[in-house]
């Protein structure tokens, strides 16, 4: 058994942000608009929020290979500027996280209607990734002079049912918390991506151009004969051309890869790996143009030696 806060009486969203914010956001959004995207959960928006930010969001068996832009409706019971961090993760409200983005929104407690907040995650070329099937958790956390309360669907509290594959629980407790909503007023739309390699929990792409994802690597591993996939960490913007993996914990690194383009030095692409690991692995690194594979591999047990191979994939 729990308890449910009931919904506040009057809890209605907000005003529109300011001038300059608006723009920034116009600005960005027309900047992404050049590139594909497509909508890959939708459930319908009551136009009004209902429930406290502090409950969680679940969406079960996510359709898409990433995460490229989050929408939410928000109001208020205290009318002022509110920082809101929308937190993405994978597998429980513990789990690894996919990203965590922030967007700042005016919200009026008279105001009659949402307002739209709308998080934006992954690089410039691509959304955060994930591997198709994932269930994700959605958690806010934020600053301002009252309470934030979100959009909670068209469904009655208390209801079944799971609407564009998302719906409310009362909080945000592993793994998965108590639902109490079948429903939650949600759009995700993920980045259409058309390259050879595509992220996802265990892929990681490096470029060569800004945006080819030539590159693709992954990584197994086994450790006291117990084996296991590599987990490519979240990406560093403005880092293209390298990247990392974990083995048993997301903030505890075992894999640094870079891929360099040495064409005008010696005609070839170079590898380089540094491990600060024990733990045997293979590292497999493709390049999606040529086909060619390359294996760096480290036996269990064995402090894992750098790797400079300067001749590893030929140009262009």
């Amino acid at each position: 058994m729990f308890t449910r806060r009931p919904p506040a009486p009057r809890v209605v969203s907000a005003a529109r942000p300011n001038p300059a914010f608006f723009l920034a956001v116009s600005a960005f959004l027309l900047a992404a608009s050049a590139s594909s995207g497509s909508t890959v959960v939708s459930c319908p928006f009551s136009g009004t929020p209902q429930d406290r930010a502090d409950s969680g969001i679940v969406v079960l068996n996510y359709p898409g290979t990433n995460v490229r832009t989050l929408h939410i409706g928000y109001g208020t019971d205290t009318t002022g500027q509110y920082l809101i961090t929308a937190q993405i993760r994978r597998n429980g409200y513990d789990g690894p996280i996919v990203g965590s983005q922030s967007i700042y929104l005016n919200l009026d407690q008279n105001a009659v209607a949402d307002v739209d907040g709308f998080f934006h995650f992954g690089g410039q070329f691509d959304g955060a990734p994930v591997t198709p099937g994932d269930t994700l958790t959605i958690t806010h956390t934020w600053s301002g002079p009252g309470l934030l309360f979100f959009d909670a669907g068209t469904g009655a509290f208390g209801s079944a049912g799971i609407c564009g594959g998302a719906y409310e629980t009362i909080g945000t407790s592993p793994p998965l918390d108590v639902q109490v909503r079948g429903t939650m007023g949600i759009e995700i739309d993920q980045q259409d991506l058309t390259s050879a390699c595509v992220k996802s929990d265990t892929v990681f792409c490096i470029d060569n151009n800004a945006g080819d994802f030539r590159f693709q690597l992954s990584v197994d591993f086994a450790h006291a004969g117990v084996p296991g996939t590599g987990q490519a960490s979240l990406a560093t913007l403005g880092i293209a051309h390298g990247g990392s993996f974990w083995f048993f914990s997301q903030d505890n690194p075992e894999i640094l890869v870079k891929v360099i383009n040495a064409c005008s030095v010696n005609h070839k692409f170079w590898v380089f790996v540094t491990a600060g690991t024990n733990v045997g692995f293979n590292l497999h690194v493709l390049d999606t143009v040529t086909s060619a594979v390359k294996l760096y591999s480290n036996p269990d047990n064995t402090a894992a030696v750098p790797v400079q191979d300067t001749s590893a994939f030929p140009c262009p």
